[in-house]
């Protein structure tokens, strides 16, 4: 089971944007909870709150790490939106990694979305990251910004296979 970690919703449209690429996960099963990280200005702490979200701190975080239900975590920014196929994809790599004496972390490459034409391919892509819990929490409680929890983990790249 997996709980998704959202940071810097800023904006109420990021964050909407992020929560509808999620509800795969919740009609599939394999999404426990949506948890957003210090939204900034009430619109998104309306959004976070119609939509069923826990919203916490990064201090609070750090230190109840055993409150997240998942055991594994995905962590993106507000405004970024998963491909359609996640669940399956997430789901794939934790059931390959709980067979491995040393779990290693699955990225996901988003699609750029601030740069248009042949300028998207120089962009830098963003990325979100499945890692499980005890790692994230120790690196979060740690100090690291959200997109280096990842660091000290091996990562996969979360593709689609071939059948």
């Amino acid at each position: 089971m997996l709980s998704v970690l959202v940071f810097d919703a800023d904006e109420p449209m990021d964050l909407t944007i992020t929560l509808s690429s999620l509800v795969a996960g919740v009609v599939e099963g394999v999404l426990r909870e949506v948890v957003v990280v210090e939204p900034q200005g009430e619109a998104a702490l309306k959004v976070a709150d119609h939509a069923g979200c826990s919203v916490h701190s990064r201090a609070e975080l750090g230190h109840t790490p055993l409150a997240l239900k998942g055991d594994w975590l995905i962590l993106m920014r507000a405004g970024d939106r998963l491909p359609a196929n996640w669940p399956e994809r997430a789901t794939r790599h934790g059931e390959d990694q709980s067979r491995a004496k040393t779990p290693r972390g699955g990225r996901f490459v988003l699609p750029t979305r601030e740069a248009r034409g042949w300028r998207r391919w120089l962009a830098r892509r963003q990325s979100a990251y499945l890692v499980p819990k005890a790692h994230a929490m120790s690196r979060l409680s740690a100090g690291a910004p959200w997109q280096g929890v990842a660091k000290g983990i091996g990562l996969d790249r979360l593709a689609d296979r071939e059948a």
